[in-house]
């Protein structure tokens, strides 16, 4: 562990990530050669994604893949992709590849706060769907819609299907179930070092 800072309650998760990492960065031992990163949400801002992406870092290009805002922009994009474009991701346990019960496909997405200019970014986008487990009866599906059921996750509805969404940016060209593993490997260790 390079780095912890504890902050006043009211400070989101996502405060001064950049600042975050380049004071992480100058902690790094010497002989570190390449480094990457993988974040939740909380490290979805444009200017941490063009800092990693410029090479201007002391370890040049950062390739990272950072869990993406689910916005309802994303959402329009994921249904217009279409469904034999979804592959299953897979694991592999015990040296064999398993399925994991979700699916990604690539989205074309470019959010609008690099959209502007001639020479906006461009970073690659997946888009994860996960079957929810417990759908919702027949009797009380109307009732639901019109309620606009709250969950504590994105979901979508594509071909009466409803689905746990969650999206993806990176850099990186890996296979996209490598990918998706590789970046949830960052989940429960900050709750570790904390406890």
């Amino acid at each position: 562990m390079l780095y912890s800072e504890f902050r006043d309650g009211n400070v989101p998760a996502g405060h001064e990530q950049l600042r975050v990492l380049q004071e992480s960065l100058a902690m790094l031992p010497e002989g570190v050669e390449r480094v990457r990163l993988r974040s939740d949400t909380a490290g979805y801002q444009h200017d941490l994604l063009a800092y990693c992406d410029d090479g201007d870092s002391p370890f040049g290009r950062i390739e990272f893949a950072i869990s993406c805002d689910v916005t309802p922009e994303f959402k329009k994009s994921v249904t217009e992709v279409p469904e034999e474009e979804w592959q299953h991701e897979y694991r592999e346990v015990a040296g064999q590849r398993e399925k994991t019960g979700r699916q990604w496909a690539e989205v074309c997405f470019v959010p609008e706060a690099i959209s502007r200019s001639k020479t906006g970014r461009e970073y690659r986008y997946l888009a994860i769907r996960e079957v929810l487990r417990q759908p919702t009866l027949p009797e009380l599906e109307e009732q639901l819609e019109a309620q606009q059921r709250e969950l504590p996750f994105p979901t979508l509805k594509m071909n009466r299907i409803e689905y746990k969404l969650f999206g993806l940016v990176t850099n990186l060209d890996w296979e996209g179930s490598r990918l998706i593993q590789w970046q949830h490997e960052r989940c429960g260790k900050s709750e570790e070092v904390h406890k």
